[in-house]
């Protein structure tokens, strides 16, 4: 009797437990997507600057390998996502319907494991891949008949939240429309409307069903940090142009002083 209470009360206990789980792992998916986005922009900067440099190519090749490995990355990112999601909804389930004893672990575990094969891909396709051959002057082949996707450029991208109207802090995304907004502007929104806040848009959100932007969060820290090197530059130029303007005075007082009448 004991042990059917024990195994009675474990499997009650079960989706709860579980949901904690899941919740540590999209956590844990979102820090390593942020990685190897952030890991990609970098590369793709060193490209840059290597691409008149490295005569050889060799430095380029190695970055070549490495963007390669991130674009693997994102795309088990993508995979394990999926299947947390599929986890999530069996768990969902077993919970509503009081049947945590019927969920099976080992099928669960053997969904997450498969997500996370080493994926066979066409990196001239990816867009990681794809940027980086951009920015090491690398042409692709591309196939004539093949579909274009045409995404959307960061040089246009707004950081700006369509209920604040200020840049985003802690930028969510909805999956239903893949529009942004900033966390507390959407909790702010959610209170007198339940539907996406940008204009013309017709799906409905839940705060629930937001998920973190990372790809904005990287978008938003590059422009911080490009705005920042921006105004270093003004400075150092506006102190060359105080520097020099001084310089020039001090000729002329120079000067000056040797004319003779």
């Amino acid at each position: 009797m004991a042990d059917e209470e024990l195994e009675t009360a474990i499997a009650r206990a079960m989706p709860g437990a579980l949901k904690m789980a899941l919740y540590a792992a999209k956590k844990q998916h979102f820090e390593v997507l942020k990685f190897a986005i952030e890991g990609v922009d970098a590369i793709c900067n060193s490209a840059a600057m290597l691409r008149e440099q490295d005569e050889g190519g060799e430095h380029v090749r190695a970055l070549e390998e490495t963007t390669k490995g991130f674009a693997s990355l994102e795309t088990q990112l993508a995979r394990y996502k999926q299947a947390l999601e599929d986890v999530e909804t069996r768990v969902e389930r077993s919970g509503a319907d009081g049947a945590g004893a019927m969920l099976d672990l080992h099928a669960l575990d053997a969904l997450l494991t498969a997500s996370l094969a080493e994926p066979k891909l066409n990196y001239a396709a990816h867009e990681f891949y794809k940027r980086f051959c951009e920015k090491a002057g690398i042409e692709l082949e591309q196939d004539g008949d093949e579909d274009v996707f045409v995404q959307e450029s960061e040089s246009i991208r707004s950081t700006v939240c369509p209920v604040t109207q200020l840049e985003m802090e802690n930028p969510l995304r909805n999956p239903g429309c893949n529009h942004t907004y900033s966390e507390q502007g959407i909790r702010s929104h959610l209170q007198r409307s339940k539907k996406c806040p940008v204009a013309g848009c017709p799906h409905k959100l839940a705060f629930a069903s937001l998920e973190r932007d990372v790809e904005m969060e990287v978008l938003i820290a590059r422009r911080k940090q490009q705005h920042g090197s921006q105004q270093q530059q003004q400075q150092r130029t506006q102190a060359q142009t105080h520097s020099s303007t001084r310089r020039y005075s001090d000729d002329e007082d120079d000067e000056e002083e040797y004319v003779v009448d």
